[in-house]
């Protein structure tokens, strides 16, 4: 549905604003492959819905005054939906030290050592519950959800900031260009991290 909405702002929205953003339109389009794969997994039976928050970011997790964490919050966007959702924005929100508000991409890295963890911490629990097939797509939901969230703030550029908002001039540019960037550091450390999950 991302990418529908991404094409559609394409057709009819502000054409200054699409020859601005041209790289990015072709950066996005490069990587469409993430759109096939994910349409195989909703076509799976190795993919189960499962009880998915949706919004796994950082900022959504209570920690206590130890600084470890003790729930979940913000559960209005729990429903069915992959596993991919969830590990997709934990990797989105936690493999990189700065923020989708960060408009020094020099910054933008992905730390391994997250990454480790968070294969980790998430197979602890939920190993046994994953089909084998699920499994392979692990490193896959990070690429995932970058790649629908940069999708999601360029078209909302394109179409004049309407779903969003922008707190400043080219708000979401930044915040589009900022997970493109994410997205590309992600897939050079694919090899390397593939094999660890």
């Amino acid at each position: 549905m991302r990418y529908k909405q991404f094409l559609e702002s394409l057709e009819k929205g502000n054409e200054e604003r699409q020859q601005e953003v041209a790289d990015l339109i072709k950066q996005l389009k490069s990587h469409s492959a993430i759109v096939d794969v994910y349409n195989k997994i909703k076509n799976s039976n190795e993919f189960k819905l499962r009880v998915t928050h949706h919004d796994t970011k950082i900022s959504n997790v209570l920690f206590d005054k130890d600084n470890l964490g003790a729930c979940v919050i913000d559960l209005d966007t729990v429903m069915p939906g992959y596993f991919i959702s969830d590990v997709g924005d934990m990797m989105r929100t936690y493999l990189c030290p700065v923020s989708e508000e960060e408009d020094d991409f020099s910054k933008i890295e992905i730390r391994d050592e997250f990454y480790f963890a968070i294969v980790k911490g998430y197979k602890t629990f939920m190993e046994s519950e994953l089909t084998e097939t699920e499994k392979e797509y692990f490193f896959y939901s990070g690429k995932f959800m970058i790649y629908m969230q940069a999708l999601r703030f360029l078209t909302d550029y394109i179409n004049n900031d309407v779903y969003y908002g922008a707190k400043y001039p080219k708000h979401n540019l930044v915040r589009a260009a900022n997970q493109v960037t994410l997205l590309n550091r992600l897939i050079e450390k694919e090899e390397k991290l593939c094999d660890f999950a």
